[in-house]
């Protein structure tokens, strides 16, 4: 089976450790057959260089999913990262296109409330 995917990853200015993730579902399967995302798809797979394979439910996230960067990457840097769509019966697509993900370090706020003391 094979189902291109277009990911594109949007960067979220809440929190500098959370990337959201989204993509349009696929509506055929390989041989140009119809398929049904909210019904015939079990989950999505987000692989990430070598690090880490995310398991994304299908029926919660369909076109849509935020990653929590401290739990999949081991420090900053970019990663490259594809996504995959697997049906019901256990078929996995080919991987989408290649998005990088940055993670760069953030500064801390400044010290605030300074005070002179005579």
């Amino acid at each position: 089976m094979k189902i291109v995917l277009i990911l594109t990853a949007l960067f979220m200015a809440g929190s500098a450790a959370a990337t959201t993730l989204s993509w349009e579902p696929p509506t055929t399967r390989a041989d140009g057959q119809p398929l049904d995302p909210a019904t015939e798809l079990a989950e999505y797979r987000l692989y990430c260089a070598d690090l880490a394979v995310v398991p994304i439910p299908a029926a919660t996230a369909i076109g849509s999913y935020e990653v929590d960067k401290t739990e999949i990457f081991p420090g900053y840097g970019a990663y490259d990262c594809a996504l995959t769509a697997v049906d019901l019966e256990g078929l996995e697509s080919v991987r989408s296109n290649i998005v990088a993900i940055p993670w760069d370090p953030v500064e801390p706020n400044a010290p605030t409330n300074l005070l002179i003391i005579n």
